[in-house]
């Protein structure tokens, strides 16, 4: 784990349950979080992939739950995913946190990252908060 900052703003690179225990509750402005997409990505060694898909949301949501535990009460959430498990995020989130909005980040891949399917063209962001009507 790496941590990257002042005594005002730090970034914190690592993995996200060891990290997440080692923060405070309620002490967190703004979480963004680009976890693995669990689509089988070679990064570095590690495999972005798990034995199931129940599996993937199991760990999903314990380090959602660990950052929503995290962010202060004005606090601001911004979690990306892969579009074929937003659904299960943007479920899950709107128990806990109000969405404010659900952003896309396009990019022109051209869908060609896929041989027997279209590929995907953009990402989804969702964007959250504790208090809609005091947020960071």
């Amino acid at each position: 784990m790496e941590i990257y900052g002042n005594k005002q703003h730090k970034i914190i690179h690592g993995d996200a349950l060891e990290a997440l225990l080692k923060v405070a509750d309620n002490s967190v402005d703004l979480i963004f979080a680009d976890p693995p997409y669990n689509i089988g990505k070679n990064f570095n060694g590690q495999k972005d992939k798990w034995a199931t898909e129940e599996e993937y949301l199991h760990w999903c949501y314990e380090w959602l739950d660990l950052c929503i535990q995290k962010l202060k009460p004005n606090g601001s959430f911004y979690v990306m995913t892969a579009t074929q498990f937003m659904p299960f995020f943007d479920i899950y989130i709107r128990k806990k946190l109000d969405i404010l909005s659900r952003l896309v980040w396009y990019y022109d891949s051209s869908g060609v990252q896929a041989k027997k399917y279209f590929g995907s063209m953009y990402e989804p962001i969702l964007f959250c908060v504790k208090d809609k009507n005091n947020y960071t």
